[in-house]
């Protein structure tokens, strides 16, 4: 004996949901297949099954690999690259604080409440595209004064909302956040507020 508790299987499923979400941040899992395995992972009756589902992807991402900060005192995350990911399943997700924001930040949330704060962030010269793919979640994107926010996002019975639109005209070479992609049954807002 052990001493050890024994697993539940709703705990063995939120793990193997967690362990798939990783594998997905490092590239290691395509949606469609992330999607496929998530649905499968909730039809699991047992451990073994579970067990099944991140059999082939064991050697690679954990958990704490996801390049995102989580709740109240989140981390920085690691450095800067041209491309990163934000994943948000079934979870609160913020990425904030001093951080160095990417050329292209994929953003994926499902049933998800997820911010991306820029307001300490440092920005990319030129555009910084963030490509948004949202599905019954909340997405908050919120830049500082003098930044342009170009919202090419597809709504699907959503809402969308963007304060920057109401904020004085930035001055020309003044740093551009582009958003794309989709949010279906979702809600974005985009808000402006200060560096203090």
């Amino acid at each position: 004996m052990t001493g050890q508790p024994p697993v539940s299987i709703n705990q063995a499923r939120d793990r193997t949901i967690e362990l798939l979400s990783a594998h997905f941040a490092q590239d290691d899992l395509s949606l469609e297949e992330l999607e496929r395995r998530i649905e499968r992972a909730y039809q699991a009756t047992n451990i073994a099954d579970l067990d099944a589902l991140i059999a082939d992807l064991r050697g690679g991402a954990t958990p704490a690999a996801l390049p995102v900060t989580r709740g109240a005192g989140a981390r920085v995350a690691a450095p800067v690259s041209e491309h990163e990911r934000v994943v948000a399943i079934m979870s609160e997700t913020k990425r904030r604080g001093m951080w160095m924001v990417p050329q292209n930040l994929d953003v994926y949330a499902l049933m998800a409440d997820t911010t991306i704060d820029l307001t300490e962030a440092t920005l990319p010269s030129g555009v910084a595209e963030i490509n948004l793919h949202a599905l019954m979640a909340a997405v908050k994107v919120i830049v500082p004064p003098g930044v342009h926010v170009d919202d090419r996002v597809h709504m699907f019975m959503g809402s969308s909302s963007n304060d920057a639109e109401k904020s004085p005209t930035p001055p020309p070479g003044a740093p551009v956040i582009r958003l794309t992609g989709f949010a279906m049954m979702a809600e974005l807002k985009v808000r402006v507020r200060r560096r203090d």
